[in-house]
């Protein structure tokens, strides 16, 4: 990657843009949800009306819902005229079966009593089973709701005998007036709620009166009861088939017959489509029916099953369109974390990655930081993008922006993770490691361990037996042992202390300092006299190695000066006979050769002594400021000549602006020398 990528800008750039992908990408996915509700995404993306789940729930919600009329009309109507006076036995009305031959007295009410309950005393009558359900002091719930049946029963059934009365009549009436009570309340509340929509059903323009206009026509009839239910007049499924054929515009959707609660199709042109596969597994009125349903697919009634297309009409572009922006976003978020796990750390592409602070938290214990304050975030978030106040756009704004900013603290908590990898193993600075390895460590001590852990285990027991079984003297006892190991632990600390002030002294070249161990007991008294001992051992090797060195270097100074005396005779006489006149050229290349080993044997003479002092620390440094490439370019002209001489050809390769050293230059200068002498 280019440099550029690498810096501290571009770093925060790649954030910044995520955030906005992030933003981008939440407001989309927000935006999908709340357009498309309980619907299928893809069938809105890619299918027709028709054949999306859509169309299959609203033909059967309006199908429903005028059976469902027309049930709640056989429920509440005598004669086609809502009659208050018509009777439900609550016992069949909870099982779910209505046999008016069949009918108990003793537990069937009227409509309007079952109303008038349900709007008074089912509420209070509920919560007194509830509470009654605890049997507070042992008394049966049937015996206590019996007790206050006059109150509780503010309706009777149509026998004037009270539910309570009913039950006492049995072999168990503290079981049985219970639940009595509770098909009471039940039964009360969902009649309730049959006759407000009862009523709402009962204007034509309604979508559940059949009557009204709609794009939708059905047969439907009970095998069981023969009871029928359809929009289109007829009394059999022939009929319906042969109106539906007099009907411009009309499609099948299904045709089939529920045996035993399996449904077959009867209808080979619509087997195989959405509509067809959906309604085989729908059931109207029970495990037994004939089902015939239809639809005009020009829509020409503006019923729900129009409005539902229109919106899918209208969804659709919108519905394309953020799609599209949030698979840009979602593929955006994935370049950018490509570069930044790439540039994270780093300051070029072959540089070593560096950590942060942040890098040398344990991996646990960062990742989990990083996900309490995620959740705490959303959770404020949630909070805050509830205000009604916002409205739904505003709330939706605030979400993906709170998001955001969670998604930016995973994003940095990954990077971390990143860092880890490249730089330390991971698994080596992980808590999980650090507490096997400690457990190992433990194990290997085991023997020192168990005897801690037995020891705990005995203190431990002791305190909880004294203080459980022998009350105040036990409590006494607790206190004098924990005084003792207080008095035993403050003495071990005390004892630690002076062993580290000993091993504290020492480290800091006092070797003659010694730990008074007659004071310490125990492990400490261990460690004073193992301290003391190291201590004595330090000194003497510190003594062996200072007289060793200080024979090493007068060996040295007086080798040197032994070689030196005999060394200047011979440099001198060499030079007495360069000044001769010997005409022999074999003498004078053997008076040259003298002359180059001596210089050699003097220079070596004289780094020996240096040796002798650097080692000896009595060299001194004067170091300088200098340019190291013109002190470089200055020793390789010293031995140009020396090395053409061996056909050897220098090549520098220096950096074009200056780069200053402090150096002492006559010792750097030897350093270089002795390198290029070696080379040639």
């Amino acid at each position: 990657m280019p440099a550029f990528w690498y810096k501290k800008s571009s770093k925060i750039g790649y954030y910044l843009l995520q955030a906005l992908c992030v933003f981008a990408a939440a407001a989309c996915l927000g935006a999908l949800m709340r357009w498309c509700g309980g619907k299928n995404l893809r069938q809105l993306l890619t299918s027709e009306f028709i054949q999306t789940d859509t169309f299959c729930q609203t033909v059967e919600d309006i199908v429903r819902r005028k059976i469902g009329y027309e049930q709640n009309r056989q429920l509440f109507e005598t004669g086609g005229v809502f009659d208050e006076n018509r009777q439900v036995d609550i016992r069949q009305y909870a099982g779910g079966t209505i046999d008016e031959a069949n009918r108990n007295m003793y537990t069937t009410y009227t409509i309007g009593d079952l109303l008038s309950f349900a709007s008074g005393g089912a509420s209070a009558m509920e919560r007194r089973v509830a509470a009654a359900a605890k049997n507070p002091g042992g008394v049966r719930a049937g015996e206590l709701l019996a007790q206050e049946s006059a109150q509780l029963e503010t309706v009777l059934p149509v026998s004037g005998t009270s539910l309570s009365d009913f039950a006492a009549m049995g072999a168990g009436p503290a079981v049985a007036l219970p639940e009595l009570y509770r098909m009471l309340c039940e039964t009360s509340r969902d009649i309730a709620d049959r006759y407000q929509q009862y009523l709402a059903d009962q204007e034509s323009g309604s979508e559940g009166n059949p009557l009204a206009p709609s794009n939708v026509r059905y047969f439907v009839e009970n095998s069981s009861d023969k009871t029928r239910y359809t929009n289109m007049g007829v009394r059999s499924m022939a009929a319906a088939r042969s109106a539906l054929r007099g009907m411009d515009g009309m499609t099948v959707l299904f045709e089939g017959e529920r045996r035993f609660n399996i449904m077959v199709s009867d209808n080979e042109e619509a087997a195989g489509t959405h509509a067809a596969d959906w309604f085989m597994q729908v059931r109207f009125t029970g495990s037994g029916e004939k089902v015939l349903l239809a639809a005009d697919l020009g829509f020409p009634v503006g019923d729900a099953l129009a409005a539902a297309r229109r919106e899918h009409q209208n969804l659709r572009p919108y519905v394309l369109a953020v799609s599209a922006l949030l698979l840009l976003a979602l593929l955006a978020m994935a370049a950018l974390l490509a570069l930044q796990i790439a540039s994270t750390g780093r300051t070029s592409k072959d540089s070593p990655t560096a950590s942060g602070a942040f890098d040398r938290i344990p991996a646990e214990i960062a990742v989990g930081t990083v996900f309490i304050l995620v959740v705490s975030w959303q959770l404020i978030s949630r909070a805050l993008a509830a205000r009604p106040v916002l409205g739904r756009r505003g709330g939706l704004l605030l979400r993906s922006a709170l998001f955001s900013v969670s998604w930016l603290m995973i994003l940095y908590c990954v990077l971390s993770l990143v860092r880890r990898i490249r730089t330390d193993p991971l698994w080596k600075e992980s808590v999980v490691y650090s507490v096997i390895r400690g457990t190992r460590q433990v194990y290997s001590a085991r023997k020192r361990t168990q005897r801690l852990l037995l020891a705990f285990l005995a203190y431990f027991a002791v305190n909880l037996c004294s203080i459980r079984y022998l009350g105040q003297p036990g409590l006494l006892i607790c206190l004098v042992l924990n005084g003792a190991v207080l008095l035993y632990l403050m003495r071990d600390a005390v004892g630690n202390q002076n062993v580290r002030e000993g091993l504290r002294q020492i480290s800091q070249g006092d070797l003659d300092y010694r730990i008074g161990t007659d004071v310490l007991t125990g492990e400490s008294r261990e460690m004073g006299i193992a301290v003391n001992e190291m201590g004595e051992g330090l000194k003497k090797a510190v003594e062996d190695m200072l007289r060793n060195e200080r024979l090493k270097a007068e060996l040295i100074t007086n080798l040197s000066h032994d070689l030196k005396t005999p060394l200047t005779s011979i440099i001198n006489y060499v030079d007495l006979l360069k000044r001769e006149n010997i005409g022999s050229a074999k003498a004078r290349e053997y008076i040259r050769i003298l002359e180059q080993k001596s210089g050699r044997l003097r220079q070596l003479t004289e780094d020996l002594i240096e040796v002798s002092k650097i080692s000896s620390g009595n060299v001194e440094l004067h170091p300088e400021p200098m340019q190291l490439q013109l002190f470089l370019r200055q020793a390789v002209g010293e031995f140009e000549e020396r090395l053409e001489e061996r056909q050897l050809e220098t090549v520098l390769e220096v950096p074009r602006h200056p780069v200053w050293i402090t150096a002492d230059g006559r010792q750097l200068w030897r350093v270089f020398e002795n390198l290029l002498g070696n080379i040639v």
